[in-house]
């Protein structure tokens, strides 16, 4: 079974212990996704999700060195430390969806015209909420103050943010990317 595994954000240029072909390497030409700077991480980074107010973009893709879709799924999910029901995935041979997704025409769309059997990704959703160490909500942002919540950030916190947002592929050129250039000056830099 070949199964892509999707990506837009730190898995590109942090795979950590995800288990991929990386002599090929990513492949820009993944399926398009609505995508956006729409999560606050534990560690107070802003990420990319799948968002239904996301800027429709072609994500990355790369070959899971797992043939057995259920590896590849908890391979995933142990490398973003978030659980298994937050890894979406679709079986092209079962034709079956792991859960519902608003996006299902994005990657049927794409999975149709690939030599590939089965599609796996992130699918964590927009998270506004801020946390302190014990995982409490200290406060919430709202959507449109996430250039302004970026702008309060200070010290460690801050580094890795920048880091983040500059670090994304080039392509996923968001709505709040571009208004983060602009007001932050946070342009992308060369991934390794």
């Amino acid at each position: 079974m070949k199964i892509a595994i999707l990506g837009w954000g730190s898995l590109i240029w942090q795979p950590k212990d995800l288990v991929f072909d990386e002599e090929n390497g990513w492949k820009e030409n993944g399926p398009i996704l609505p995508i956006e700077f729409a999560r606050i991480s534990k560690d107070g980074r802003l990420t990319l999700v799948i968002s239904e107010n996301g800027t429709k973009v072609p994500v990355l893709y790369a070959l899971s060195n797992y043939q057995n879709l259920e590896e590849a799924v908890l391979n995933l999910a142990v490398r973003e430390g978030s659980g298994r029901k937050s890894i979406g995935s679709y079986d092209k041979t079962k034709d079956k969806f792991s859960s519902d997704v608003f996006f299902e025409q994005n990657i049927l769309d794409w999975i149709k015209n690939e030599d590939i059997d089965a599609v796996i990704w992130t699918n964590l959703g927009e998270n506004w909420n801020i946390k302190n160490n014990n995982g409490e909500i200290i406060r919430q942002i709202q959507p449109n103050n996430r250039i302004e919540y970026l702008k309060e950030l200070k010290g460690n916190t801050s580094v890795l943010a920048e880091e983040y947002i500059r670090r994304t592929p080039p392509q996923i050129q968001t709505h709040f990317r571009k208004l983060i250039e602009e007001e932050l000056n946070w342009t992308p830099i060369q991934n390794e």
